[in-house]
């Protein structure tokens, strides 16, 4: 793996930690599952507006 796809991926991992953090900070969920699925929707959400 390259230095610049090392970076990418690092960058793609701080977008999701960011935006779980900020999830546990507004939410009250207490299911695992429905914050991962909630992260999820939000990271799909993000791909398809970088992608298009």
């Amino acid at each position: 793996m390259s230095n610049e796809e090392k970076i990418e991926v690092a960058e793609q991992r701080i977008i999701e930690l960011k935006t779980l953090i900020s999830h546990w900070k507004t939410s009250h969920i207490s299911s695992r599952r429905s914050t991962a699925e909630f992260v999820e929707a939000i990271l799909a959400d993000r791909q398809e507006t970088k992608a298009a």
